[in-house]
């Protein structure tokens, strides 16, 4: 039979509704609990997933009382727009309250919003035909997790990324756009933001060769760095990180991730281990990108078969912070089954993530840090990741407005 993890059960069938809402919209999530009395709209969408996979979307006919309800046995159209957006923010809502299965009713809010309305922790109960289909998911589930460990020496942890930087005219704080000096593709280039129907490239972004160890990812973003420095010839220019050094320009620091199998376990120890020390180290500034940015647990799948971690804000700050994040990566992501803190499931931590409160946040570091440097592969990463511990222990930030480059000796 199909079950929760007993814990993450036990704490979501504790939260109240209040609670559930205030959680879910402190993430960017629109909700509106059914009330049990007449139903306000005719018809939802049931989604149901499990380990961030979504296994169906289908109508849902609500008939006056939210206990009482049918499905349609038409299954909406994977290449709908309705579908995908219906998919990735019902996974989002699921992992906000803490579960790695269950059932999440949408409302279409107009043609681009859509709008949470119950959270169902145990769908399969008492309904044999979802039964099944969580039953057949499992199971799926713990083939591909035999096939991966059969593999595992061949496929081995492979780690990327594409944080991002802006350039930035003095002393007015203009951005200038970095599709003046970069192309859109290639190592160093350019990524997009859309404005008013204007599709724009602001946004410089490096994307440095993947690779299997840390020191040589460290020397691929160097030399993406370098790169970058040789094309934007304005030496005048201020280059900016962290997570919103100026105002409308959110940043992000993406991870890319294969040769590891994703699931809510990896993302969760991703979140705790790695993104709340981040948020400890941040500007005070950067907490203005969340909650449309820099979500927890903010995921992608890609096309080379692993997945891109969203949630950090970009690390180009410092080599030091550059480096610190490199190694706590690859500790992380090999050994996430062996570090079982989930800080960010409390309703106080969670808070203080998305407000920035890192006088809360510090009070759940030492734990953190106490699990990392006990692994026993921890001293293969600890001149990488040392220096990012020892500035959390002196409780130091960093300073967004500064330019990037005289710390990375970029000309």
């Amino acid at each position: 039979m199909m079950r929760q993890p007993g814990q993450a059960l036990r704490r979501f069938r504790q939260m109240t509704d209040d609670g559930k809402m205030r959680r879910l919209e402190r993430a960017g999530i629109s909700v509106r609990w059914l009330d049990g009395g007449t139903a306000d709209f005719a018809i939802g969408y049931a989604v149901q997933i499990h380990q961030l996979r979504v296994l169906e979307i289908r109508r849902r006919a609500l008939e006056g009382s939210a206990q009482v309800s049918a499905y349609d046995l038409s299954v909406l159209d994977h290449q709908s727009p309705l579908y995908v957006r219906m998919e990735r923010l019902a996974v989002r809502a699921l992992y906000t309250l803490g579960l790695d299965s269950g059932e999440v009713v949408l409302a279409p809010l107009g043609e681009r919003n859509c709008q949470v309305r119950q959270v169902l922790a145990q769908p399969w109960l008492n309904d044999r035909r979802l039964a099944t289909l969580y039953e057949v998911a499992a199971r799926e589930e713990e083939v591909e997790g035999e096939v991966f460990s059969a593999e595992q020496g061949r496929n081995r942890l492979l780690i990327g990324m594409d944080p991002e930087f802006v350039l930035v005219r003095m002393p007015e704080g203009r951005i200038v756009p970095a599709s003046r000096y970069l192309d859109r593709l290639g190592v160093a280039g350019c990524d997009a933001v859309t404005r008013r129907g204007r599709t724009l490239y602001p946004v410089a972004e490096l994307r440095p060769a993947p690779s299997e160890d840390p020191a040589r990812l460290l020397r691929h973003l160097r030399q993406a760095f370098a790169i970058a420095a040789r094309r934007i010839d304005d030496h005048t220019l201020i280059w900016q990180a962290g997570g919103m050094p100026q105002p409308g320009f959110p940043l992000g620091g993406h991870l890319h991730f294969s040769g590891v199998p994703l699931n809510g376990s990896l993302l969760r120890a991703l979140d705790n281990y790695l993104a709340l020390p981040l948020a400890l180290l941040e500007d005070k500034r950067a907490a203005r990108r969340r909650p449309h940015y820099g979500n927890l647990g903010d995921f992608r799948r890609q096309s080379y078969g692993g997945f891109e971690y969203r949630t950090l804000p970009s690390f180009l700050i410092s080599p030091q912070l550059a480096k610190g994040v490199i190694g706590m990566a690859f500790l992380i992501a090999s050994q996430f089954s062996r570090l079982p803190r989930r800080p960010l499931e409390e309703e106080a931590a969670h808070r203080a993530f998305y407000e920035g409160d890192q006088m809360v946040l510090r009070e759940y570091m030492e734990p953190l840090i106490l699990d990392m440097v006990s692994l026993e592969i921890y001293s293969q990463y600890e001149a990488y990741i040392e220096p990012l511990l020892d500035s959390l222990r002196k409780g130091k930030q960093w300073d967004e407005t500064r330019d990037l480059r005289p710390y990375w000796k970029l000309s």
